[in-house]
């Protein structure tokens, strides 16, 4: 690949023959376009495509919840999209059979949860947490609710015509707390989304806890917790 240090051409992007102009950070960019390529069929090929298609559901799945963008958004290097830094991030967090442990719902630490359990069913999702605390640092006073946002990955469909995988997001209502008490959110389940909990064998969520201002901003944020 090479680089134009002056633009004598103008600001020049798309193909023109065999020479592809790319923009990136104002400078302009010309590499050769590839021949033809044929994927290769070996289990490791295949394993590499279907983890970077997962990669890429999951990172469409996040940036499409507000909260969430807005936080990676504040975080995400010059020169990335918002987008290719969620897709990045969790893409190393995955094995070759998809998704082995956590993934990161939020790009940096937040506080703990103490004692999670999510109990997930056909018509709703119900997160039973410990009191927060004094040490996550929240101010009651300018965060005045909490939410919590969850993504739930489906897989192993019961017909072979359906997806190999989905993501189901849900999200709660507000609610008012304080740092002593132990909080309960139970988020229902519309027909739909019933409806893909029993097409799918295999579940796991992943979900984290915001707290909002009286504009209904995040300030805080918990890590990444599992059910």
């Amino acid at each position: 690949m090479a680089k134009f240090n002056k633009e004598i051409l103008g600001k020049v992007q798309g193909a023109l023959g065999d020479v592809t102009f790319r923009q990136r950070n104002g400078k302009t960019f010309l590499s050769t376009r590839p021949g033809s390529f044929t994927p290769g069929t070996d289990e490791n090929s295949i394993a590499r495509r279907d983890k970077f298609s997962l990669s890429v559901k999951l990172a469409s799945t996040i940036n499409a919840i507000p909260e969430l963008k807005k936080i990676w958004e504040k975080n995400t290097p010059s020169g990335l999209t918002t987008y290719n830094h969620i897709m990045r991030t969790n893409y190393v967090l995955m094995g070759s059979e998809g998704f082995s442990g956590l993934i990161k719902l939020i790009p940096s630490l937040g506080f703990n949860v103490a004692n999670p359990v999510v109990t997930l069913s056909p018509s709703d999702i119900k997160i039973n947490l410990g009191p927060l605390g004094s040490s996550t640092g929240i101010d009651v006073l300018a965060e005045v609710s909490v939410k919590i946002i969850s993504i739930s990955y489906l897989s192993g469909p019961v017909e072979n015509s359906l997806s190999k995988n989905s993501f189901l997001t849900l999200t709660s209502g507000t609610q008012t707390f304080n740092l002593t008490s132990a909080l309960e959110f139970i988020i229902p389940l519309s027909d739909v989304e019933s409806q893909m909990l029993t097409i799918y064998q295999t579940r796991k969520s992943w979900l984290s806890l915001v707290t909002l201002d009286a504009a209904g901003n995040v300030v805080h944020y918990s890590n990444t917790f599992s059910g």
